[in-house]
């Protein structure tokens, strides 16, 4: 690679290089801007105080709102428009040097080259392209996870979706709004693609499997069903929302002087989840949770899961492929799905467990737990856990001084043995190359403040004391 490909690339992916507009495109646009900004006032006026509740599934419309009585509304905006029409142009700065202008035409062109996000953290990972699709290969050849298909199977799970919506429709489950956003997808839908992000943190650099199914036939039944098992996932009780969860837990948690702290990680949880064992289990906690006011029957909740699970069939260079084993993580209902289902493998694992944690919180894949057992004890727990499913399995980190969950590191520092409440700091993966978008990069100024902002916020969350946060720069 030549060093302007390199320094352009170092910029970040999300790097927004100046754009190069002639001074009528920007005119056409800023008129196109302010007849959406027209279009928003009128609505707002008309529609002021009537404070609804929005519907879940509102299907946004296009409705074009007339001139309005009120003479202020109708003068502002005519004052708006007339400053932009008046507004003077001047030619933006340009934030690439013409080399680096010439590197993202090489890099777009080179068809040897594949570069993507690391799976975590901001990195660029830059591979050859036939490595890259070695990577995928690996997976798609496991023939007890996916099976090669001769056609597209995208039509067929198509009409049957669009079959089940139309019972729902007809049997009064769904309302008329749910129905239109539902059928959404557009005819013929976009057939899922499958592709790998990098796992550059792990000692062997793997593949996560990801299936963008952006308009495919199950996207919006997907979202729909998330939404109705999102409550369920967050009434688990080991449930963590994210990383100002867990703090917040471990603030409010008197922890013993001798306590043993465990981080437990399941293995590729999604693809190991056995779909028909997955689907009944949320079934039944779908039953458990609603009771007698279930949003759709119990029966059409699990027609919707097999379509979207045991129909997941997408494409991968030219050929097309069905997965037969466990949920892609790009659907939207799978980490609810997923919560829901190691919810009741996690329970019966610790009912069964003669030694028990004192507490025991998880975010989705990754387990925290404090312990007054031994080790030997806690070993026993993690052995016998591991026997529990035929294919769900752990490892395991047990340390009585600190422990790394989530981006912080749990420890028994100065407040530990002052308060009884464990230590908090940032914790930074080896691999973290802390490659923000650059400043110049064209983003909107509220942006970059807000970048400021949120990564303050976060050192200071993530630092349990002042000394922690100043450690952390370094």
């Amino acid at each position: 690679m030549s060093t302007d490909q390199i320094n352009l690339l170092s910029k970040g992916l999300k790097f927004i290089p100046t754009p190069t507009m002639g001074e009528t495109r920007i005119k056409r646009q800023l008129l196109q801007d302010f007849k959406e900004f027209e279009r928003r006032m009128r609505l707002k006026y008309i529609f002021h105080g009537q404070d609804k509740e929005p519907h879940p599934f509102y299907v946004k419309s296009h409705w074009e709102p007339p001139v309005q009585p009120s003479v202020a509304l109708e003068n502002y905006l005519e004052g708006v428009k007339t400053e932009l029409a008046e507004i003077k142009l001047s030619k933006p700065k340009q934030n690439l040097p013409q080399k680096e202008r010439q590197a993202i035409r090489e890099l777009k062109t080179n068809s040897e080259i594949n570069i993507k996000k690391a799976d975590k953290g901001s990195t660029t990972v830059l591979m050859n392209k036939k490595d890259k699709i070695e990577e995928a290969r690996v997976q798609l050849d496991d023939k007890n996870n996916y099976l090669p298909l001769e056609t597209s199977m995208v039509r067929e799970t198509f009409n049957r979706v669009q079959e089940l919506i139309n019972e729902l429709h007809r049997h009064n489950y769904i309302d008329d709004m749910t129905k239109k956003w539902l059928c959404q997808t557009p005819d013929p839908p976009r057939i899922p693609v499958f592709y790998t992000l990098t796992k550059i943190h792990k000692p062997t650099p793997v593949g996560r499997p990801i299936i963008s199914g952006c308009d495919g036939p199950t996207e919006r039944i997907s979202s729909f069903v998330d939404y109705i098992l999102q409550p369920i996932a967050k009434s688990q009780k080991s449930y963590l929302k994210d990383t100002k969860d867990f703090i917040n837990f471990v603030e409010k948690t008197k922890v013993p002087q001798n306590a043993i702290m465990v981080s437990l990680d399941v293995t590729s949880l999604y693809t190991n989840i056995p779909q028909e064992e997955g689907i009944e289990t949320v079934c039944k906690a779908y039953k458990t949770f609603y009771q007698r006011e279930t949003p759709i029957p119990t029966n059409a909740l699990r027609k919707m899961l097999r379509l979207i699970l045991k129909e997941n069939s997408f494409q991968f260079c030219g050929s097309d492929y069905l997965q037969t084993h466990g949920t892609a993580m790009g659907t939207k209902m799978a980490v609810a799905f997923a919560n829901i289902f190691m919810s009741a493998v996690e329970t019966e694992i610790i009912n069964k467990s003669k030694t028990k944690p004192l507490e025991w919180k998880r975010y989705i894949d990754d387990i925290f737990s404090l312990w007054d057992s031994t080790k030997e004890e806690i070993d026993l727990f993690i052995s016998e856990a591991n026997r529990q499913h035929t294919t769900i399995k752990f490892t395991a980190d047990i340390s009585e001084r600190d422990t790394n969950f989530l981006d912080t590191t749990v420890f028994k520092g100065e407040r530990f043995y002052e308060e009884s409440i464990l230590d908090i700091r940032t914790h930074f993966k080896p691999t973290e190359t802390f490659q923000y978008t650059h400043f110049s990069s064209c983003h909107a100024p509220g942006v970059a403040k807000g970048f400021i902002k949120g990564e303050a916020l976060r050192l200071l969350r993530t630092n349990s004391s002042k000394a922690l946060i100043i450690s952390s720069r370094d």
